[in-house]
């Protein structure tokens, strides 16, 4: 429920009558706590992805609305709204590494760590999702990647930021 309050002021001066209109609008606090979603999951060890595989990141630090879930990689965008989707990429310097931001099957972005050294990726895209949507990080290749990690580098993580 949104609450409109109307401000309505009216200052005199020496020069004449000045006429000042505000109008605020309050969202009630109440609204929406039934309708929260956020989730931020990361890589607990050294992970091994296989070629074009799933990350799934098996250390949920916050997963309101319980759309991401950790054995499939897989969050699905239980709102038509605006997301955020973030991810974070850092390879083991034996390999270099692609992963791709997925919605429902297709690409939408990529992170790229090279090899050599402890390069640091990532990504942050705003998405309009339809109900059911379905978004999880991949490895691009064919061939299997390490991904370099302890709690602490390799994210995923998403909140809705309205709904439509």
């Amino acid at each position: 429920m949104v609450v409109n309050w109307f401000i309505l002021s009216l200052f005199l001066g020496c020069s004449g009558g000045v006429y000042v209109h505000t109008v605020q609008t309050i969202h009630d606090l109440d609204q929406g706590k039934d309708h929260a979603v956020a989730f931020t999951a990361l890589l607990s060890k050294h992970t091994k992805v296989g070629g074009a595989e799933v990350v799934k990141y098996d250390t949920v630090l916050t997963n309101v609305g319980g759309a991401y879930v950790p054995s499939t990689g897989i969050f699905t965008a239980p709102y038509k709204g605006i997301y955020t989707i973030s991810c974070s990429l850092l390879s083991r310097p034996s390999n270099s590494v692609h992963l791709n931001i997925i919605k429902n099957g297709k690409a939408l972005a990529l992170l790229y760590s090279a090899s050599g050294t402890y390069p640091l990726a990532s990504q942050t895209l705003q998405l309009l999702l339809e109900k059911g949507d379905k978004i999880w990080i991949q490895n691009q290749s064919n061939q299997a990647a390490e991904l370099h990690d302890h709690n602490a580098y390799n994210i995923f993580s998403g909140a809705l930021i309205t709904r439509m």
